[in-house]
């Protein structure tokens, strides 16, 4: 193939077998008349009027707007099942249940304005034992059943052991209580001596 510098689009220009042919069929037939209207080639034409081609556009245009707005309606659809898995993981699933404790029941008080609440705190007899450690050797716990919270509050300040069964939770709930440890349930336990 022979370098041609007289061709101004030679570096832009593709050298397949087609255009190859197609151009040298260009430069051995005569080159058209600019000013003869017959070999002018034809410019585009651009149709501006109004007739029934804006219905097309405005079909197309709603049903790119419907598609896109498909699009929008399943990431909300998305974002809202994840935020309801996360609230209800955090709030509504325990991370702990069937944590028993055996103590001593120091406190059962209601608290709260709008949601009150039986709030208690109780010191384990593994900490009573533990005299090395120095830290707060009571349990605090939210009790939202009334009745439980009546019954444990007859233990309170006596010196009787009790078992008091938790559920742990990630979060709190005003009505469930200020703490995230919840009492379910509880039975007198036995003093070990």
């Amino acid at each position: 193939m022979k370098f041609d510098d007289s061709d101004e689009d030679y570096f832009l220009h593709d050298f397949s077998r087609k255009d190859r042919q197609s151009e040298e069929d260009q430069r051995h037939s005569p080159t058209p008349d600019p000013s003869d209207p017959a070999t002018r080639p034809a410019a585009p034409s651009f149709d501006f009027s109004d007739g029934g081609s804006d219905s097309l556009r405005t079909a197309e245009a709603g049903e790119t707007r419907r598609k896109r707005g498909h699009g929008w309606l399943w990431f909300f659809l998305v974002v809202a099942v994840v935020l309801a898995a996360a609230v209800t993981i955090r709030y509504f699933v325990p991370y702990v249940t069937e944590s028993r404790v055996t103590g001593y029941v120091t406190l059962v008080e209601k608290r709260g304005i709008v949601f009150p609440t039986f709030e208690g705190e109780m010191v384990s007899e593994s900490q009573l034992a533990d005299t090395t450690r120095i830290y707060s050797r009571d349990l605090s716990f939210s009790i939202p059943d009334d009745d439980l919270a009546l019954r444990l509050q007859q233990y309170q300040g006596t010196g009787r052991p009790v078992t008091v069964t938790f559920k742990r939770y990630y979060g709190t709930l005003p009505w469930r209580g200020a703490s995230n440890t919840v009492a379910v349930d509880f039975m007198p336990a036995e003093k070990q001596r």
